[in-house]
């Protein structure tokens, strides 16, 4: 299984989709709840938390897709990691195979994105153009995670449609589970703050999530079936003694449990927070709901860390 593989797997799932995650809630959430309201220290102390969390997120993402990258070259190489590195393996895997070309580029990616979070924010129209702008380098480092999976490879017309759907799928999930923490930690903050502008402004947070999520949920769901099929085919729940098949089923039904906690979300909570006497509670069930899914969202992407390194039909 190479265990020390799978972990690093994990961990650069979980950062690359909380960053993807961070910047996509505050470009396309927050920022146009914060215009239509102004925000005043709810505004710039999730300012400051979001930016806290995205450079974390991409720290964690470079150095743990390093340890990928290394751990996959000792295991090519049958050596220890230490010999792995000395004698050059991880730089020939990253020169000269498909993986080290798609890590390449994602180090080419994560590096872009970090300028541009660096660079000053003369005016609200020149911050809005850099946020969509990192949006996109965000998704595209999700994105591009469909070339390390089983999707890459697929040959042929099924390849090309394989990782466009595992393309999509990791997108959308950034966007819906990586943008669950942020989305917490404003209600959390706007519940603090107690007053009715935060409860506004909250409630317009958790609707343009709300539109986010179920965007993300379709996308989940149809691209989950195409990449389920491209590598199960017809015989998808057929052999359920694989050890793939009941992972995978492991996955889908904590996937619907987090279903379950987003209706309630979208269908009772959200509508409470524009009612002013049950704005406070609303807000203190969602943030709760929302770690809850986080809890949920983690454990799946441990589970498909683990799918990663299994072969899909064979008997456990």
């Amino acid at each position: 299984m190479n265990e020390p593989l799978v972990i690093a797997r994990a961990f650069h799932l979980a950062s690359t989709l909380l960053l993807a995650g961070t910047i996509m809630f505050r470009c396309f959430v927050a920022a146009p709840a914060f215009r239509a309201k102004a925000g005043g220290a709810l505004e710039d102390g999730l300012r400051i938390r979001l930016t806290w969390i995205v450079w974390a997120a991409l720290a964690v993402a470079m150095l743990s897709g390093a340890a990928w990258l290394v751990f996959v070259a000792a295991e090519i190489g049958r050596s220890s990691v230490a010999d792995a590195v000395s004698q050059g393996l991880a730089w020939i895997v990253l020169t000269q195979t498909a993986f080290g070309d798609a890590w390449v580029l994602r180090l080419e990616i994560a590096s872009l994105l970090a300028v541009l979070l660096l660079l000053p924010k003369p005016n609200p129209r020149f911050e809005s153009a850099t946020d969509i702008i990192c949006a996109m380098l965000a998704a595209g480092l999700a994105a591009s995670l469909a070339w390390a999976g089983h999707a890459a490879a697929t040959e042929g017309l099924d390849g090309t449609i394989h990782l466009a759907s595992d393309a999509l799928h990791l997108v959308a999930a950034g966007a819906w589970l990586g943008a669950l923490w942020p989305l917490s930690i404003m209600l959390g903050r706007a519940r603090k703050a107690g007053d009715p502008v935060s409860a506004a402004i909250a409630y317009q947070a958790t609707q343009r999530f709300s539109i986010l999520g179920l965007v993300s949920v379709a996308t989940i769901l149809t691209t989950g079936v195409v990449n389920t099929y491209e590598i199960l085919g017809m015989m998808a729940f057929s052999m359920m003694g694989t050890d793939y098949n009941r992972l995978l089923l492991a996955k889908i039904c904590f996937f619907i449990a987090m279903l379950a906690i987003a209706a309630v979300n979208h269908q009772r909570l959200t509508p409470q927070l524009s009612a002013e006497r049950d704005s406070q509670r609303a807000m203190r069930q969602l943030r709760w709901n929302s770690m809850t899914e986080v809890g949920l969202g983690l454990v799946i992407l441990a589970i498909v860390a683990v799918l990663g390194r299994v072969p899909p039909h064979l008997h456990g």
